[in-house]
């Protein structure tokens, strides 16, 4: 029988991701993604999950170079359950999701730094006029003549 595990969420982030590289030399990116659940109640108040997301290698080093805290992205990876012990010996378990994939959902996200740097560049606006100088005016038998 065949398995298959497959998750796709769209939330935002919670903060700005953490990167770190594996004793292996692999890099490592996490962050927190704030999913909104629909409605169920009458009066629409929304649950949000919060949930851990784990990239590896080349997708953390996207994560590092390109998400920020409160971007709205979709994620496409796996459920893991991360195992570990507590302080106290107690064995505990927390869901994360293995990216395989990352999209940014709002253009302006993705804009906001190339805007700014293209904005520093940017030439003041010129006047017609500094450099043709001004408008002349045509007589109205001028106007059914081609300027030529």
């Amino acid at each position: 029988m065949p398995y298959y595990n497959r998750v796709i969420l769209v939330g935002r982030l919670t903060r700005d991701p953490d990167t770190r590289m594996t004793t292996t030399g692999s890099a490592v990116a996490s962050f927190t993604l704030a999913v909104d659940r629909p409605p169920r109640s009458s009066d629409g108040q929304r649950t949000t999950d919060f949930i851990r997301i784990v990239a590896f290698n080349k997708l953390a080093d996207f994560v590092r170079l390109y998400l920020k805290k409160g971007q709205l992205v979709l994620v496409e990876g796996e459920l893991r359950i991360n195992k570990w012990q507590s302080r106290d010996g107690a064995n505990m378990t927390t869901p994360e999701i293995w990216a395989r994939d990352i999209r940014f959902m709002e253009k302006k996200a993705a804009m906001e730094e190339t805007v700014e740097e293209i904005e520093k560049f940017e030439e003041p606006i010129v006047n017609p006029e500094d450099i043709f100088g001004p408008e002349e005016e045509l007589d109205s038998e001028d106007e059914d003549k081609p300027p030529f």
